[in-house]
């Protein structure tokens, strides 16, 4: 019983996958093909179960995260358009620091640059004193989780910043000779990491990350590269 009940598991995962998949592939009105979509949302599957405590949500977590990843592979494979600069956050585990700085860029930005956050090991879940504060503060981290840095999310992005004093992630040097998709800006923001710190030291981490985001934001805009079309030319307004 247990053995059917097993295999009845696994199937449904398998179809909620393909699902997911074919979300990814209308999503993009077939600039990617459905075989590469369900690749990467099989892949991001993969490596948010490699630390998820609670498994029944991946699915769910895995198709969100695949509609951000497809949209920079389409991206570097000129399938789909730049509308804005990228930015990743780097930190240990993507559950405080990173996932904090990319919420505050992104409730900023409005659209006007991508914000993605990433860590070298990632954690189960967010940091919960992080979430509590943030929500204090109307700070929206409601769709933050914890990921892993992907190859196209550091090739494809403008900027990296890199927060508690992390390794910057490999960069392909093939990649990175590319003149359209040149090496990103990469920034060290030393700030202490928000794991076992108190209510206070938190608030004060996200003060000074504040101030620094909305630098970058300026800077970031002040720079920003034209809007591209799927074939790298400028796209125009009319």
């Amino acid at each position: 019983m247990g053995h059917n009940l097993e295999e009845f598991e696994l199937l449904n995962i398998r179809s909620q996958l393909q699902r997911a998949a074919m979300h990814a592939f209308n999503f993009y009105r077939g600039a990617i093909p459905l075989a590469e979509c369900q690749a990467v949302v099989e892949e991001s599957y993969e490596l948010l179960g490699r630390t998820a405590v609670i498994k029944h949500h991946l699915v769910a977590l895995a198709d969100r995260w695949s509609i951000e990843r497809l949209r920079r592979i389409g991206i570097l494979g000129d399938r789909l358009g730049r509308t804005a600069p990228d930015v990743l956050f780097v930190d240990k585990d993507d559950a405080g620091l990173a996932a904090a700085a990319a919420a505050l860029l992104a409730g900023y930005a409005r659209g006007r640059v991508h914000a993605g956050s990433a860590g070298h090991q990632p954690s189960p879940g967010l940091d919960p004193t992080l979430t509590r504060i943030a929500a204090e503060r109307d700070l929206d981290v409601s769709d933050a989780f914890p990921k892993a840095i992907t190859a196209e999310a550091v090739q494809a992005a403008d900027a990296l910043v890199l927060l508690g004093g992390v390794t910057a992630p490999t960069i392909d040097p093939i990649a990175a000779a590319d003149a359209e998709f040149p090496r990103p800006r990469i920034e060290r923001w030393d700030v202490p990491d928000l794991e076992n710190q108190p209510d206070e030291a938190v608030r004060a981490v996200l003060d000074d990350l504040d101030i620094r985001v909305l630098v970058l934001l300026a800077e970031m805009l002040s720079a920003r590269r034209p809007v591209t079309g799927p074939t790298g030319s400028s796209a125009r307004d009319g």
